[in-house]
């Protein structure tokens, strides 16, 4: 039997052929862009392949080059031997504000001062290594070379699984193991948190968020901590919070200087007060440590060959860059446009951080081109030699009965912060508006184009009313109310309008950036399912659509049945993945009373005021599509869609779940469930006026003319004032859970008493 030899990496790229890789890239530049709020990165599908004696090198390069910068923070905020040696920058160190002089003395814990370095290198044309720089402070790109392999391998499965490569997943899966090992305090798991910019550039969040996740930590914000008695603890939903375990480690991912006003100055993130002292005690470990940032000085990077022969007493295997040497050049789409590769100069950052025995290197990278061409991002393989053995499940030495005792310890650590359970909170109303405005105008558009060849005045009638009802649910005035209804190009231009301008506050768009920039951080909480999903809905409300047709091109009518697909994708897979738990209820509340508010703002636009009989049917069954309640009214009313009937079926249809019943049902449990010492009667009293309210509503009383009101097409009815009351109570309780749950204390804003 003749075996087949696999295909080498470069026959699988001709395999591919140029179209291939034109449309993996544009695939994964979609794929890429469903969880950052920003135009996604060119990326080029053919990677950057290492061989297995390259990687060699320069992993003893990378490793060196990081042995070396854990040596001199230790000893600049130690002994700092190294300032009083001839061949060490002294004067550019000591004017460098990075150089915390607080943070000198704080202790480290376990073997290594730091966790992580991002180390930016390139390949000569001669074959070389050299760096470019160190990124120590806040090291990155851990999170994006795992996104990137995992879009490549599905934009390109074949070339994907017919290479021999090092894949990420156990690097990833060591690490953590290696971190929470480094974080136990008292032999118990570690209590370790992940401190991220709420307000950083979306792509760093999402690398940062990317990396909390395979952490397995909670990501919390500086608003979300607390120090006091040497302690560093979390800030937990509710005023009357205890405050919980203390925090053992802290992996932050915000600039040192940023951390705390009292010790290092005052900032614009507010910071923690009292957290240097915290890491000062030894109560708290944060990593990197303070004051990381002064080893990226391009003073000390020019010094490290004779700082590496002073402190390590070897010769550096790194290299600084010379401006003048020629770089190596990789196989690269052409960014003019060309079918054939063509060869690009590029970057490599790699990610270096500390495990159990040493520091390792993560077996790929983000690549990043260079040249006088658009930037582009290429994924880095390892290859695996040919001759490779297949590991060994003990190779570590021990033998199977200790491995099978070395099992982790469960924490009971709570990853439900403040500012978590806000984003919960605006996620569930996010999503409801958008769908709720993507179902309006789905309906509205199709009702007012069979409306609008009817041309009888009934029919006139019930085009105007749905269409000012988009304007008063969605609050995008003037809209519909200022315009000429008769002009069908100017309705439909309204509705795109509504559907792609988010930067006008109501519209489809904005809601579903805001539901997009609301979900960055809540990553480690959903399926990765959910993110193609994302990619897909805002593609239809801002252009790019996957298919290679023009925006224009594809209908309206289209475009809203994808967003309103999506919601319901996005719902059932929140549905299945997330946990019953305190998230699961702010989630639902958020999203009761969103959907709540809606339907009372769309009875108020359509059924507020009488009209003929002929135009309120019209109404009322344009109304009960949105609401989807046509089929459970054909069950109970064997008649047309009246506006008494329909009024009645979403008052009081427990079954139904877009009811307003329904709502207030789900509601109500949801709230008895939160986390309170005692009932609070800020929650508990809007809560009562609005059932009281609605029990007392009888749908003849609401949609009967006001007393006094001369009859008339558009007479006023009672249920205007209803809703607006019954609104308002909704408003309340929201700003009740807000202020209980989510808003910053005295002792946590600016400043407040923790920062005098």
């Amino acid at each position: 039997m003749t075996i087949t030899p696999p295909p080498t990496l470069d026959e699988e790229l001709s395999a591919l052929g140029p179209a291939g890789r034109r449309r993996a890239a544009s695939s994964a530049a979609a794929m890429f862009a469903s969880d950052v709020s920003v135009p996604s990165p060119a990326l080029d599908p053919v990677p950057v392949v290492l061989g297995a004696e390259a990687w060699q090198a320069l992993t003893a390069g990378l490793v060196q080059r990081v042995r070396l910068l854990d040596a001199l923070h230790a000893d600049l905020y130690g002994p700092r031997t190294v300032l009083s040696a001839e061949v060490a920058p002294v004067a550019e160190l000591l004017a460098d504000p990075a150089y915390l002089r607080p943070a000198v003395g704080i202790p480290a814990r376990g073997t290594h001062h730091l966790f992580a370095v991002t180390t930016t290198v390139s390949r000569t044309a001669e074959g070389g290594w050299v760096a470019h720089e160190d990124t120590v402070d806040v090291p990155s790109g851990a999170g994006l070379a795992l996104e990137l392999r995992r879009v490549l391998s599905r934009c390109a499965p074949t070339l994907y699984r017919s290479t021999a490569m090092r894949r990420l997943h156990p690097y990833f899966d060591h690490l953590r193991s290696s971190f929470h090992q480094r974080t136990r305090a008292d032999g118990r798991s570690g209590r370790a948190v992940v401190l991220a910019d709420d307000g950083e550039e979306p792509l760093a969040a999402f690398d940062h968020s990317w990396l909390a996740n395979l952490l397995g930590a909670p990501t919390v914000t500086v608003g979300d901590l607390r120090a006091g008695g040497e302690a560093l603890t979390l800030r937990l939903p509710g005023l009357d919070s205890a405050p919980g375990d203390a925090i053992d480690a802290v992996l932050r991912l915000v600039p040192s200087p940023l951390l705390d006003p009292l010790d290092l100055g005052p900032t614009p993130l507010g910071g923690v007060t009292g957290l240097v002292e915290a890491a000062r005690s030894g109560d708290v470990m944060l990593v990197n440590p303070l004051g990381a940032g002064l080893l990226e000085n391009p003073a000390l990077r020019e010094a490290l060959p004779d700082l590496c022969r002073q402190m390590l007493h070897e010769d550096l295997l790194l290299r600084p860059a010379a401006a003048e040497v020629a770089p190596a050049l990789w196989p690269s789409l052409d960014p003019s446009g060309g079918e054939e590769l063509v060869g690009r100069p590029v970057r490599l950052s790699l990610v270096v951080m500390a495990g159990q025995d040493g520091f390792e290197v993560l077996p790929g990278g983000i690549a990043r081109t260079v040249d006088e061409g658009p930037e582009a991002l290429k994924d880095v393989w390892v290859a695996v030699p040919e001759s490779a053995a297949v590991p060994d499940e003990e190779a570590d030495g021990r033998s199977f009965p200790e491995q099978a005792m070395l099992r982790p310890t469960a924490s009971a650590f709570p990853t439900m912060t403040r500012s978590v359970g806000s984003d919960l909170f605006w996620f569930g109303r996010y999503l409801e508006r958008v769908d709720a405005t993507a179902r309006l105008l789905r309906t509205v558009l199709d009702a007012s184009n069979d409306l609008d060849a009817e041309r009888s005045r009934s029919a006139g009638t019930a085009r105007t009313v749905l269409l000012r009802a988009v304007t008063e649910v969605t609050t995008t005035y003037p809209g519909f109310v200022e315009l000429d209804l008769g002009d069908g190009e100017a309705v439909r231009t309204e509705i795109e309008s509504l559907l792609t301008d988010a930067a006008r506050p109501g519209s489809l768009a904005q809601s579903s950036a805001a539901l997009a920039h609301t979900t960055r951080s809540l990553r480690d909480l959903f399926s990765d399912d959910v993110w193609p999903v994302f990619t897909r809905m805002r593609m239809r409300t801002r252009g790019g659509l996957p298919e290679h047709r023009p925006l224009e091109q594809h209908p309206l009518e289209e475009r809203l049945s994808a967003v309103v697909d999506g919601c319901l994708t996005l719902s059932g897979a929140v549905a299945d993945a997330m946990p019953r738990d305190l998230g699961w209820d702010l989630t639902e509340i958020g999203r009761k009373i969103e959907r709540t508010m809606t339907l009372l703002t769309l009875l108020r636009a359509t059924l507020g005021r009488r009209r003929t009989r002929s135009a309120e049917e019209r109404i009322a069954g344009a109304v009960a599509l949105i609401t989807e309640s046509s089929a459970s009214y054909r069950r109970a009313y064997h008649a047309a869609v009246q506006p008494e009937l329909l009024v009645e079926l979403l008052l009081s249809d427990t079954t139904l779940p877009r009811s307003i019943a329904f709502q207030l049902d789900r509601l109500g449990q949801a709230l008895d469930r939160l986390p309170e010492p005692a009932p609070s009667p800020d929650l508990r009293a809007p809560m009562s006026a609005l059932r009281a309210r609605l029990a007392g509503w009888e749908p003849a009383e609401l949609l009967g003319p006001l007393p006094g009101a001369t009859p008339d097409d558009g007479v006023p009815t009672a249920l205007l004032a209803e809703v607006d009351a019954a609104t308002a109570s909704l408003r309340e309780l929201a700003t009740a859970l807000e202020d209980r749950f989510f808003r910053r204390t005295e002792a946590a804003s600016r400043w407040g008493v923790d920062d005098v």
